[in-house]
């Protein structure tokens, strides 16, 4: 019975494994950027490890009295901040108050202001922090970031950047070598995992087999020694 059990593990092991897709999504990532009396901090954000799917998170850190910020980050990329097509916080704060349950006692109050870029967002966005002390701008800063594509290479396929056609320079023929030799060893492998799931589907089905033909013929040993 053990084995039967372990035979069928195996199996579904390896078919698990064939079924299950080879794509690795991209998880979400925030930037954080810091919002002080004299700047921020980062104020450009080209970082390539920024990209489509990341949010950023700016957070309100000037502790002067009487004082907010608010962020404007131009979506529609037509150099001018307005409301419709682009994304504005609200006028942020040091800190909020809260009440004796730990609940905002103005709703619209935040310290801090996150937007998520998604898919097919990748580009060169400008955006705006306005600091507001007593009522009176004090500030404007403008600065820009950059949104790069997710990309996701695949095994054989070109990368950004690759050249094609005349002027090119060849590959040498140990790079040629060397990918070749990285394919093979990836299709050897792959392989040799079919091999093995295909050995478990097989066992497994034969582990079945023969538990059914076990029990029938324990059901009809119990039969005969009834009859009697």
């Amino acid at each position: 019975m053990g084995q039967t059990v372990w035979f069928k593990a195996l199996g579904l092991f390896f078919v698990l494994f064939l079924l299950t897709p080879s794509v690795s999504a991209h998880e979400q990532e925030t930037l954080n950027v810091i919002l002080v009396q004299d700047e921020v901090r980062p104020g450009n954000v080209t970082d390539t490890a920024f990209v489509e799917g990341n949010g950023i998170v700016f957070r309100m850190r000037d502790s002067t009295e009487n004082t907010s910020m608010q962020v404007r980050i131009d979506l529609n990329q037509d150099g001018v901040f307005e409301s419709n097509g682009d994304n504005f916080s609200v006028w942020l704060t040091r800190s909020c108050a809260l009440d004796e349950n730990g609940t905002l006692v103005d709703e619209s109050c935040a310290v801090s202001h996150e937007f998520v870029f998604g898919n097919s967002s990748a580009g060169t966005y400008a955006y705006q922090v306005e600091r507001v002390v007593n009522n009176t701008t004090a500030d404007v800063w403008n600065y820009s970031l950059i949104v790069h594509p997710d990309v996701h290479e695949e095994l054989g396929q070109p990368s950004i950047g690759d050249c094609f056609g005349a002027g090119c320079e060849e590959e040498s023929d140990d790079d040629v070598e060397e990918e070749e030799h990285s394919l093979r060893t990836t299709e050897n492998a792959l392989y040799v995992v079919m091999v093995f799931a295909s050995l478990g589907a097989f066992m497994l089905i034969l582990s079945i087999r023969n538990e059914r033909i076990n029990k029938n013929d324990l059901e009809s040993i119990e039969i005969v020694q009834e009859s009697e």
